[in-house]
C-alpha cells in the first residue's frame, strides 16, 4: 500500500538505536561538505593570511562554544562537560602548533585541518575498544564544525520544530542547536552509541538512530519519516496502517514512561522482600547526574579511562582528584565505584616497548598499572583524597591472580602514609574490590573473597575471555553470547564465593541490562545491578515482578542446559 500523499511505497531503513523513543516528522536532509584535497597547497606570500584565517576560525568556534556551555548551564547543566571537553581539545595547544606548522608548510588552511585531524581520527579507529574508537567521531565533528566555520556556515539554524534531522553526522553543538529548535529525531550515517553527540541525545531525549549508510541519499528531503529508537529502524513514507500503528506505539510509550516515573522512589527488592541495588555505569559526569535523577543506588562503575581518553593523555593527580571528588560528591551519601585506569597499548602506548598484535590479551589493566606504578600510585592519591565522605570504593582491572592483589594493597599502603605526611583526610577503610573479567578469576574466586571487599562481574571481557571469542571481531560474533551456559557457570561460582565470603557481588556488563536476564542473575545469587542510567527504570520493574524463590529454581534449570540457545528458551 502506498502513501497516499506522496505515491510512494513505504521504506525501511535499519539503523543502531543510540537514543530511544519513537517520533514522525518531516525530514530535513543536510548533504555533507565538499570533500576537502588533503594535498592542496598556497604560494609563500599567501601564508600569513592563511594563518590569520585559522586563527579567526579558532575565535569563532571557541566563542561558538562557550555559548553553547553558558546555555546548557541551567536547562542541561549535565552535558556541559561534553562540550567543555571539545572546547578544551579546541584550544590544546599541541593541536594549533600542528596546524600551524602544516600552513607555514605551504597548505591551506582546510587542507592542513583535514591532514592533522584526519591522522588523529585513524589513530583512534586502530583502538580494539569500542570507547576509544567512537572518540574518531568526535574528531571527525570538530574536523566538520572547523571547515564550516572558514565556509561560514550554520546549516542549523533553519532546522524546523518537529523535523527529523537526517545526516552524515551531527556535531554536539550542532544538536544543542537541533535541541533548542525542537528537532522530533535524528539519523546519521556514521555515529558511534558512546560519541558525545549519541551521550548528549540520550540526555536530551531525541530519538536517535546511526550508521544508516547513504541515508542522506535514501531520504528525500519534506519526507514523512517515523523513527523508532527503540529497535532501530526508520521507515520512509508511511501508509495509513503504519501510521496508525504508530500512533498507537507512541500512546503507549507515553503511558509506560508515565509509569516508570512512579517507580523513582520505589524500593528495588523483589516480591518477597530480597533487596537488589541497582547502579549506574559511568563515563562521565553528566552520566552521573542522570543517575541521581532515576534514583539509582549508587554508582557501580566508573570508567575512569574516559579521562584519558577526553584529555588524550594521562591527567595529573590534581585533575584526576578535582573529577573523583565532583563525582563523589553528587553520588553522596550512595556509593561510588572507581575503576583504575583499564589501558593498555590500545589506548596508551607511552612506556610500552612494542606494539602488540593482540592487546586484549597484553599488558593492559592491573598489568599496564604495576608495570607503570607512577602512573598507579598517582590515581591511587587522587582516588583516596576524593574518598574522605566515605562513600568511593576502588576496583581493579584484569585480575588474574593474588599476587596482583597484594602488589596493589602495599602501593595503596605506600600512598597512604605519603598522605597521612601531607595531611591530606581520607578514608582509612576505602572498600578494594576486583573485577571478575577472566576465567581465572572467577575459578579463583573463592580465594580473592578472602582479601577482598567486593566482586564487579565484567561480562563483556568474562564471555570474551571464556569463550575465545574477540567481541570486536563480526567474524566470531555469532560465537560471543554471555547467555552461553559456561559463562553463566562462571557467574554463579563467583556469586556463591562472594556469598560464603560476606562481600557485594555485582554485575556491570551488558547482560546486567538486558531484558531476559534480570530473573536470571537474582537465581544465580547477584545482589547488584550496575547498568545505564538510561535503563535503570525498566530495570528495577523486573526486579519488582520477579520472586526471589522462583528466579532461584529457575537458575538451577539454566546450569544444566546445553547451549545458549536452550538457555533462551526456557527465559522466554
Amino acid at each position: 500500500m502506498k502513501n497516499a500523499k506522496t505515491n510512494a511505497a513505504p521504506k525501511i531503513l535499519n539503523g543502531i538505536p543510540s537514543s530511544p523513543g519513537m517520533f514522525m516528522g518531516k525530514a530535513i536532509v543536510l548533504k555533507a561538505e565538499t570533500v576537502i584535497v588533503p594535498d592542496e597547497k598556497i604560494s609563500a606570500d599567501k601564508i600569513p593570511a592563511e594563518i590569520e584565517r585559522f586563527n579567526n576560525a579558532i575565535d569563532e568556534v571557541i566563542r561558538e562554544y562557550e555559548q553553547t556551555v553558558s546555555l546548557l548551564e541551567k536547562s542541561h547543566s549535565s552535558v556541559t562537560s561534553i562540550i567543555e571537553t571539545s572546547l578544551q581539545l579546541i584550544k590544546d595547544d599541541f593541536l594549533l602548533q600542528e596546524i600551524r606548522k602544516l600552513i607555514a608548510l605551504g597548505f591551506t588552511v582546510e587542507s592542513s585541518i583535514t591532514q592533522y585531524l584526519d591522522t588523529q581520527k585513524q589513530f583512534f579507529l586502530s583502538a580494539k575498544d569500542s570507547i576509544i574508537r567512537d572518540r574518531a567521531i568526535d574528531i571527525e565533528n570538530l574536523k566538520d564544525r572547523l571547515l564550516s566555520t572558514l565556509r561560514h556556515k550554520n546549516i542549523y539554524y533553519k532546522i524546523g520544530k518537529g523535523t527529523i534531522v537526517v545526516a552524515k553526522s551531527v556535531t554536539p553543538t550542532e544538536l544543542v542547536h537541533f535541541k533548542e529548535a525542537g528537532v522530533g529525531g535524528i539519523i546519521t550515517e556514521v555515529g558511534g552509541i558512546t560519541a558525545h553527540f549519541s551521550i548528549m541525545a540520550r540526555s536530551f531525549e531525541i530519538p536517535t538512530l546511526i550508521g544508516i549508510s547513504n541515508a542522506t541519499s535514501k531520504v528525500k528531503n519534506g519526507s514523512e519519516v517515523i523513527i523508532n529508537g527503540y529497535s532501530g529502524w526508520a521507515m520512509l513514507n508511511p501508509d495509513s496502517k503504519a501510521i496508525g500503528s504508530y500512533q498507537l506505539k507512541k500512546a503507549i510509550e507515553e503511558e509506560h514512561r508515565a509509569r516508570l516515573s512512579e517507580l523513582r522512589t520505589l524500593k528495588s527488592e523483589t516480591q518477597d522482600g530480597h533487596k537488589i541495588l541497582v547502579l549506574s555505569n559511568i563515563n562521565s559526569d553528566q552520566d552521573i547526574e542522570t543517575a541521581a535523577k532515576v534514583k539509582a543506588d549508587g554508582v557501580g562503575l566508573v570508567r575512569t579511562e574516559s579521562l584519558i581518553i577526553s584529555l588524550n593523555k594521562i591527567p595529573s593527580e590534581k585533575v584526576q582528584f578535582d573529577w573523583y571528588l565532583q563525582m563523589a560528591n553528587i553520588a553522596y551519601p550512595d556509593p561510588i565505584t572507581f575503576r583504575a585506569f583499564d589501558i593498555g597499548s590500545d589506548k596508551f602506548s607511552e612506556g610500552i616497548p612494542f606494539h602488540e598484535a593482540n592487546p586484549a590479551l597484553g599488558l593492559r589493566g592491573i598489568r599496564f598499572l604495576l608495570h607503570r606504578k607512577d602512573i598507579f600510585k598517582s590515581q591511587i592519591r587522587a582516588i583516596l583524597r576524593s574518598s574522605g565522605n566515605k562513600n568511593v570504593r576502588f576496583m581493579l582491572p584484569m585480575i588474574i591472580s593474588l599476587s596482583e592483589v597484594f602488589e596493589t594493597k602495599k602501593l595503596i599502603e605506600e600512598c597512604k602514609a605519603e598522605l597521612r605526611e601531607s595531611g591530606s583526610v581520607f578514608d582509612e577503610n576505602m572498600p578494594l574490590g576486583i573485577m571478575v573479567e577472566t576465567p581465572s578469576a572467577a575459578l579463583m574466586s573463592e580465594n580473592f573473597a578472602k582479601h577482598v571487599d567486593f566482586f564487579s562481574i565484567g561480562s563483556n571481557d568474562l564471555t570474551q575471555y571464556a569463550l575465545a571469542a574477540d567481541r570486536t571481531n563480526d567474524l566470531v560474533l555469532e560465537n560471543f553470547d554471555s547467555f552461553h551456559p559456561a559463562v553463566l557457570k562462571l557467574i554463579k561460582l563467583t556469586a556463591t564465593a562472594a556469598q560464603n565470603a560476606g562481600i557485594k557481588v555485582c554485575v556491570c556488563g551488558e547482560i546486567a541490562g538486558h531484558i531476559a536476564a534480570t530473573e536470571l542473575l537474582i537465581g544465580l545469587g547477584i545482589n547488584e545491578l550496575s547498568i545505564s542510567p538510561s535503563i535503570h527504570l525498566e530495570t528495577k520493574k523486573r526486579i519488582r515482578q520477579t520472586n526471589y524463590a522462583a528466579a532461584g529454581k529457575l537458575a538451577e534449570q539454566v546450569l544444566h542446559c546445553d547451549s545458549p540457545a536452550e538457555v533462551m528458551e526456557l527465559l522466554s
